[in-house]
C-alpha cells in the first residue's frame, strides 16, 4: 500500500503536460532526430554520380533492346502460328 501511495504522490507533484505541449514537444524532437540524420549523410561526389547514372543508362539500354528483341521474336513467331492456321 505504501508503494502506490508514493507513486500517488510523485504523479502530483509532476506537472502535468497538455496536449498542446506533448505534440509540440514530439514535433520538435522529430525535427532535432530529422536533422541529425542529415548531418549524418555521406553525399556522394560528382565522380561517382556520373560513373552509377551511366551504369544505369547503359544497362536500361541494353534491357530495352533485349525486351524489344524477344517482343520481336514472340510476335513473329505468333504470326507464323496464326498463318499455319
Amino acid at each position: 500500500m505504501a508503494n502506490s501511495e508514493n507513486k500517488e504522490e510523485v504523479m502530483q507533484d509532476e506537472p502535468k503536460k497538455t496536449a498542446k505541449t506533448a505534440t509540440a514537444s514530439k514535433k520538435k524532437s522529430r525535427l532535432q532526430g530529422l536533422k541529425a540524420e542529415f548531418r549524418r549523410i555521406i553525399w556522394p561526389d560528382k565522380e561517382t554520380i556520373t560513373k552509377e547514372t551511366t551504369a544505369v543508362v547503359v544497362s536500361t539500354v541494353i534491357l530495352g533492346i533485349i525486351i524489344a528483341l524477344l517482343d520481336l521474336l514472340i510476335k513473329t513467331g505468333l504470326d507464323k502460328v496464326f498463318q499455319i492456321g
